[in-house]
């Protein structure tokens, strides 16, 4: 509420960041807004401005900053860790600063760091970081564009990292900003990111593992990764393997491996099968959940699976739901599609029918290696359909059983590489191998 941004000093130093502004009538209305903060502004930061825009005629020490999406966080983590104003304030294409605003309604108490507003789509609000203390992000800083599914999500993740005792949010129109786009894609988007600031809460009992497997997925691969920790709870291991990469997949995998319960391996291109049994053996955790190298989780995933699994029958093998789909465009935007969701399956003949992979798959731990984990078909030497093979070695156990839920917390990327759209094809040949045998 307004009530607690209590000015504990006359501001007198805010750097500016005025970021992705499209067109030069946009970004001319947004320096104009900012009048009234004009002996409090110091150094004023174009990301990314329009082209041929004059700032020359207006009263600010100004710097451009022009780099391409994916090294946008790099560039402003550099500027904020050498910044020495005491507030960084954001703009976003289209936003000016409301006209009855004063100077004094930018301050904070000294117990806290971010001013956040909410952005309006399609009838829900999304928290954007407005005003922060630069000495936060000497802390924090913002997360590689890489480790995001887009990036819209940039500054809607860093939130996800602040305490939240040290976040204001305000009610204030503060800022005016335009009419979002209200495409079906940026609706998900925003639904996507306003996940991250859901409750977090760790659930110990039962714990869950991720497993990956990853060959020439260096595009993709660390939002992926990034997308296991980006969690409410922080899953028990996280357990990578490098299918015999050409690119540097496993260079990237091993910076993760600092962090606690992850573990990295490296192999010949043996293929998939081989390398999530390779990881098998060190999963020590109740349940497994694979993800490949080119999607990712929702930020709430681990919490709502391990909700589910500990309601989940003891003699269930799998745990499943929906996938909620998008395409990789060539700009390097996602396009969602769909959610493609899932259905209860009961017997091999409807496991093989089933119109999509089925998932995201959370085995039990045990019963994935009491069948010695993933079958290696005679079938392209069992670098395909590893997933449908141990779907239907799991059935045939005694008494075994699968269990849908209607739940959607992980995405798959469609995109050109993808093995499975590069196979496609073979599924009928691979039919009379399905089982595993």
């Amino acid at each position: 509420m307004i009530g607690e941004i209590r000015r504990d000093r006359i501001m007198s130093d805010i750097t500016l960041f005025c970021l992705n502004y499209v067109s030069r009538a946009l970004l001319q209305q947004a320096l104009s807004s900012i009048s009234s903060l004009k002996p409090q502004i110091t150094m004023v930061y174009l990301v990314n401005p329009p082209t041929a825009f004059d700032h020359q005629k207006y009263p600010y020490n100004m710097q451009t900053i022009a780099v391409p999406d994916r090294e946008i966080a790099n560039a402003l983590n550099s500027v904020l860790q050498s910044c020495d104003s005491t507030y960084a304030l954001f703009l976003h294409n289209g936003d000016t600063l409301s006209p009855n605003v004063q100077p004094n309604r930018f301050t904070l108490s000294r117990d806290k760091a971010v001013i956040t507003f909410k952005q309006a789509i399609g009838g829900q609000f999304l928290e954007q970081p407005f005003l922060v203390r630069t000495a936060l992000f000497q802390e924090k800083q913002l997360p590689d564009i890489a480790h995001l599914p887009f990036r819209e999500a940039l500054f809607p993740a860093w939130l996800h990292n602040v305490e939240t005792r040290q976040i204001v949010h305000t009610e204030d129109r503060l800022i005016k900003r335009p009419r979002a786009n209200t495409s079906r894609s940026e609706r998900e988007k925003y639904e996507y990111m306003m996940k991250y600031r859901s409750a977090k809460a760790e659930i110990a009992s039962p714990s869950l593992a991720i497993i990956m497997s990853a060959f020439n997925m260096t595009d993709y691969l660390e939002t992926a990764i990034a997308s296991c920790f980006l969690q409410h709870t922080q899953p028990d291991q996280l357990l990578m393997i490098d299918d015999g990469s050409e690119d540097d997949s496993y260079e990237k995998m091993l910076k993760w491996e600092k962090r606690e319960r992850v573990k990295v391996l490296k192999q010949k291109n043996y293929g998939k099968a081989r390398a999530l049994n390779a990881l098998l053996p060190h999963v020590t955790a109740d349940f497994v959940m694979e993800l490949d190298a080119d999607d990712w989780l929702d930020p709430d995933a681990m919490s709502i699976i391990k909700k589910k699994l500990q309601r989940l029958p003891k003699n269930a093998a799998v745990l499943y739901g929906n996938f909620r789909r998008w395409k990789q465009q060539p700009t390097g935007a996602l396009l969602y599609k769909t959610i493609a969701k899932g259905k209860p399956v009961r017997t091999a003949s409807e496991l093989i029918s089933y119109p999509f992979p089925l998932g995201p798959r959370i085995y039990r731990t045990a019963l994935l290696k009491q069948i010695n984990g993933f079958p290696v078909t005679p079938f392209e030497n069992g670098r395909l359909y590893e997933d449908v093979s141990v779907l239907v070695k799991l059935m045939k156990q005694p008494d075994s059983i699968f269990c849908y839920e209607d739940f959607t917390v992980y995405n798959i990327r469609e995109h050109p590489t993808s093995i499975t759209r590069l196979n496609r094809h073979k599924w009928n040949a691979f039919l009379p191998y399905a089982d595993g045998d």
